[in-house]
């Protein structure tokens, strides 16, 4: 049976300054002052001051401590919860907000920022579950792992740190030193996360949400947060005033010069920046924002990537445009265009299924085959984004489409972290419409003979096309009635590589 609310409220005076430290919940073991911002242990009843903890960076989340929502158990029956505390933590790939949940049958819970999006978690320990045998080092990315009956794949391996934390919080791990956080994650979209952060090592299992379907109370307000939250600051290249709005940004790129400046260390530290000497115009341009699913998305970043890929015939080189989006409560997504086309991607909580030898993928029922493999590097980034990017940095890339490619997968590995996308494919005539941009380029529908204008590609193709049919043209002014088949002094040629012209689309990267 449940603890009521009055067995489980208990209030002390901080041990740094004197001011009420409040305990909503008895699985709540530490407290940050809201004053003074001592850590505090609650030891029984008693408060020892146990180090200090930084102020919290403002950030663009919509929740806040005293929030309050509802949430299905593993039953299904809907719980109340109120958000009692926050921790921030910050790795090499990235920066983000674990809320605490207190809910109303005496459990508490999580709910994570993850990838843009929001995963609900609670306590749990998979039957043979070892505390004492699990050690960060045994799990391997990529790696199965079986759970409860289910198969998990390991797709993140940190080192994280607390970078601050507020209100109440079950653990606390080592302030100001780096502990391994691991992620498995399986086709059901569920997460399951092992953190080594405490003794024995903490076990949750998670699943993706939308704020919107908790029903969320008491969360901040855009437009007051906006003014709240802005942060302006100069670039360290040619000293323009930069704004910063998302206060979880790793990167952010000056309107001026186009420098890439790195914000791993936060703002008030030395920034370092990397100059980018090519300016590339995006068909949408940054702050536009355009209505798309129901909801309206500003694009908040750009970036020109390109893959190479080894084949038969050697290197091959290719380019797409990624878009980033940015809604409130959604999240984040992509705008992807590319070879095939537009596509929006966004980012999934789970792993698809892989067959043994990875040459197909299956997700939500459906079948994708494997279409590449490749490396992707960043030529040119503009805006901001939620992860590091820098010019020059390099991902290794696996494609997945479905049939009639009209939606895709795309694997993603960098710096012991694996994302998936999932993709669907929309006219240019959509995109173009939702942010008022007039006609928007389809690579897909692009050809040799496109335009009216004789350009560079459109005389190549005609040259090649002649040199292609000379010899046939050659063969039949000489001999009109000869068959290669019974003539030797007939010929004509064909390009080695078995098709005509050696030509090849690259095909469907990202």
């Amino acid at each position: 049976m449940a603890s009521s609310p009055s067995q489980r409220d208990y209030s002390a005076p901080c041990p740094g300054c004197g001011a009420p430290v409040h305990f909503a919940n008895a699985q709540a073991a530490f407290a940050v002052c809201a004053f003074c911002r001592s850590t505090v242990a609650r030891r029984g009843e008693v408060l020892e001051r146990v180090g200090s903890m930084a102020e919290v960076f403002e950030d663009y989340s919509p929740l806040q401590i005293g929030a309050t929502g509802q949430a299905p158990d593993r039953r299904g029956v809907s719980i109340p919860f109120t958000v009692v505390g926050r921790l921030q933590l910050r790795s090499d790939a990235g920066a983000w907000n674990e809320w605490v949940l207190d809910f109303s049958d005496g459990q508490l819970g999580w709910l994570s920022e993850d990838n843009g999006s929001w995963v609900l978690s609670r306590p749990w320990q998979p039957p043979g579950f070892q505390p004492k045998g699990f050690v960060a080092r045994d799990w391997k990315l990529g790696r199965a792992v079986m759970a409860g009956g289910d198969e998990f794949t390991v797709s993140s391996v940190q080192n994280a740190q607390v970078a601050a934390a507020q209100g109440q919080l079950t653990e606390l791990p080592p302030i100001g030193r780096s502990f391994k956080l691991v992620e498995l994650r399986d086709p059901q979209e569920r997460v399951w996360s092992v953190d080594f952060g405490s003794k024995p090592p903490g076990s949750s299992l998670g699943m993706p949400v939308q704020l919107d379907a908790l029903q969320m109370q008491g969360l901040r307000e855009g437009p007051a947060l906006q003014r709240e939250q802005g942060q302006h600051f100069n670039c360290p290249h040619c000293a323009a005033a930069l704004e910063l709005r998302f206060g979880g940004s790793k990167t952010l790129s000056c309107p001026s010069c186009g420098s890439l400046v790195d914000l791993s260390a936060g703002l008030g530290q030395a920034l370092q920046y990397a100059e980018q000497r090519r300016r590339i115009k995006p068909q949408i341009p940054l702050g536009s924002e355009g209505q798309l699913d129901g909801l309206v998305w500003q694009v908040v970043g750009f970036q020109r990537r390109t893959g190479h890929e080894q084949d038969e015939d050697g290197n091959e080189s290719f380019s797409w445009d990624e878009y980033l989006l940015y809604q409130r409560k959604a999240g984040f997504a992509f705008l992807v265009d590319s070879e095939d086309g537009w596509s929006m991607a966004r980012v999934v909580s789970g792993v698809p299924k892989l067959s043994k030898t990875g040459g197909t993928a299956t997700y939500l029922r459906k079948q994708y085959v494997r279409e590449s493999t490749y490396q992707a590097s960043t030529d040119y980034a503009e805006g901001e984004f939620y992860w590091p990017v820098r010019q020059g940095q390099t991902t290794d890339n696996v494609d997945y489409v479905n049939h009639g490619k009209r939606s895709s997968l795309a694997q993603e590995t960098e710096q012991g972290e694996t994302t998936w996308t999932h993709g669907q494919q929309v006219s240019a005539e959509t995109l173009a419409q939702a942010f008022g941009v007039g006609k928007l380029k389809d690579r897909s529908q692009a050809g040799p003979l496109s335009g009216s204008k004789f350009s560079l590609g459109t005389i190549l193709f005609w040259l090649f096309l002649l040199l292609f049919l000379l010899p046939f043209l050659r063969a039949c002014i000489s001999s009109p009635s000869c068959d290669p088949r019974t003539d030797p002094n007939c010929t004509y040629s064909r390009s080695s590589s078995g098709s005509y012209g050696g030509y090849t689309s690259g095909g469907s990267h990202k």
